[in-house]
């Protein structure tokens, strides 16, 4: 019977003795709690990202003066550097947020942010406890491609033709892109090509390379402007991320412009006498011409030109355009065929201008030719046509009387 007493008065001791120990530790470093979270998976040499710390107080007990420090190194900084809390209420917790940021010349790696809590628990009196923890914040440079400097081996581009084209691959992030691949997208029908893949291999940060294809444009394409999909796949410095990236290569495709400038129509005039002429404009080749123009310069055989400058506007392939011009043959202008000359002013498609001179031959007859000749005009013929068809008539319904 005493043996079990003594064994009861112990097993009470001992429990006694623990709960001491675990009030002992509830005032000790374990009871201030840190929490972190990070905005970002990683950060980029020169980039940031916001540090959210969770501060908990997991006892029943008050805490106060808690100070918060941080130890960077050289690749990390934080704002604001350090943190004040005067007090924190027993089962609580508070969260405030920090900015980290990256040095411009950080090595990728992994960094540690050591953060500091020092506080006392109970009241401002009581001994300082502190707490260590640290955050592993992963920086990781990224490569950045862009296509630049398109050039083509041939200006115009016209459907059909075969030409090469060749572009520059820079690389402007700030870690170097490996095992590059560049390849075209033919899908849209715009071009086909034997080889539409290549490899490349690796671009430094601020470095380059020039690749080139050979492309067989569509031959039944209009003029115009297209875009070629040019397709970057690589990865970065660990090889464990894959970028990929799509540029566009702008193509203007050129078709031909042949104005054709007839003298279509002329009065027959002699000197001293006005007339008019028709100037047919005919587009022959295989693109638009828009902001038309045709000016008359003049001619040593005509005078009192009007209009001398007419608007035409847009004139597609395969039409045309008429335009009369009247004028007055000089005095003393002998018989004969004289040069008027014109001037063709147009934009094609893509805004370029174009000045073109044209030359069309007058006939200028003499004036016995213009009285020997007389003509009688259309509506004249026209109304006598008329009479003796009605007279005709009159005369046949009279006979059968």
């Amino acid at each position: 019977m005493r043996k079990k007493s003594f064994a009861l008065m112990a097993s009470i001791l001992i429990a006694l003795a623990l709960a001491g120990y675990a009030a002992a530790a509830s005032t000790s470093g374990g009871s201030l709690n840190l929490g972190w979270s990070l905005l970002d998976n990683y950060l980029r040499p020169g980039g940031d990202t916001t540090l959210i710390l969770s501060i908990q107080n997991a006892t029943t007990s008050k805490i106060y003066e808690v100070e918060i420090s941080f130890k960077t190194g050289d690749e990390l900084s934080l704002e604001p550097a350090d943190f004040y809390l005067y007090s924190i209420s027993a089962m609580t917790q508070q969260s405030t947020s920090f900015k980290v940021k990256a040095s411009e010349n950080a090595a990728p790696k992994t960094a540690y942010l050591e953060i500091t809590a020092k506080y006392r628990v109970g009241s401002v009196s009581a001994e300082e406890n502190e707490l260590k923890i640290w955050v592993p914040i992963v920086i990781r440079s990224a490569p950045l491609l862009k296509v630049e400097k398109i050039q083509y081996d041939q200006n115009p581009v016209k459907p059909g033709s075969t030409v090469n084209v060749s572009f520059e691959v820079r690389n402007y992030g700030d870690g170097p892109a490996r095992n590059l691949v560049v390849s075209l997208d033919q899908s849209a029908g715009i071009f086909v090509t034997d080889l539409s893949e290549k490899y490349v291999g690796d671009v430094p940060v601020n470095g380059s390379a020039r690749v080139s294809f050979s492309l067989s444009i569509n031959q039944n394409l209009s003029a115009g402007v297209y875009s070629i999909p040019i397709l970057l796949t690589y990865l970065d410095d660990t090889k464990t991320q894959v970028f990929s990236g799509r540029e566009f290569a702008g193509l203007k495709v050129y078709g031909n412009i042949n104005l054709l400038t007839t003298l279509s129509y002329q009065d027959r005039v002699a000197a001293g006498k006005a007339g008019s002429m028709e100037i047919k404009i005919a587009n022959a080749g295989t693109m638009e011409v828009q902001f038309l123009q045709l000016r008359v310069l003049g001619s040593s055989a005509v005078e009192e030109i009007t209009p001398s400058s007419i608007y035409i506007g847009s004139l597609k392939s395969d039409d045309y355009d008429t335009e009369r011009i009247y004028f007055r043959v000089g005095e003393n202008v002998a018989k004969g065929s004289y040069p008027v000359n014109l001037e063709l002013v147009y934009q094609d498609p893509f805004g370029q201008e174009f000045t073109e001179t044209r030359t069309v031959y007058l006939t200028v007859l003499s004036r016995e030719e213009i009285g020997n000749n007389f003509e009688i005009p259309a509506w004249q013929l026209a109304i006598i046509a008329l009479v003796a068809v009605v007279i005709i008539y009159y005369l046949w319904h009279k006979r059968r009387k």
